[in-house]
């Protein structure tokens, strides 16, 4: 599987994705993908992923506690912190290799804290008048995200299409399988070059917001 820091597109985020999204590694299937984790007299990695294969973890050991015990590197690719007089991005990743994060400082509570722009894709949340959307991911760059209004609860507020990719739950009378992703359609933009596996998690984080 490719690396999703090489795009980057979620999240995370709240990251948002990140986003708390929001940041995952994918072992390369070419790889070892053994586990490994820290025995250090350190707390801040103690216990902590160490590496996965050959992909090492690093985290802060800082005076800031914006900072403190979060990664601080991935590979190659490094990890900032905001350390802001403002709640809404104090503490929130800032930076994930050479792609800046920005977060949303806002009047309007669906949009305020959330994940604005990553690098120069702009993020934008639903303020609306259905519960079903409301504060939810509206579009991610130039690809828009629009939610099920249904009178199924197997699929009522859950992710309907990402660009021209449909989205669709099993509504059975099966509870192993009832409520869960029965199949993604089409294509869904530049703005989400995910594989088939990719994707299907992305939707299963966002629903789950």
């Amino acid at each position: 599987m490719k690396n999703i820091f090489s795009r980057l597109s979620l999240k995370v985020l709240s990251l948002t994705m990140l986003l708390t999204y929001t940041v995952n590694v994918k072992a390369q299937t070419t790889a070892s993908t053994e586990i490994k984790y820290y025995r250090s007299i350190f707390p801040e990695e103690n216990g902590k992923i160490k590496s996965i294969g050959n992909t090492n973890f690093e985290y802060y050991k800082s005076i800031f506690p914006e900072e403190n015990g979060k990664i601080k590197s991935i590979g190659d690719k490094k990890f900032e912190y905001y350390r802001s007089i403002f709640p809404e991005e104090n503490g929130k990743i800032k930076s994930v290799g050479d792609k800046k994060i920005e977060y949303f400082k806002s009047i309007f509570p669906e949009e305020n804290g959330k994940v604005k722009s990553i690098g120069d894709m702009p993020i934008e949340y639903y303020r609306s008048i259905f519960p079903e959307e409301d504060g939810k991911i509206k579009s991610i760059g130039n690809v828009v995200i629009e939610y099920y209004r249904s009178i199924f609860p197997e699929e009522n507020g859950k992710i309907k299409s990402i660009g021209s990719a449909q989205i669709e739950y099993y509504r059975s009378i099966f509870p192993e399988e009832n409520g869960k992703l029965k199949s993604i359609r089409g294509e869904t933009g530049s703005a989400f070059n995910f594989s088939p596996t990719e994707l299907y998690y992305f939707i299963l984080n966002a629903n789950s917001k």
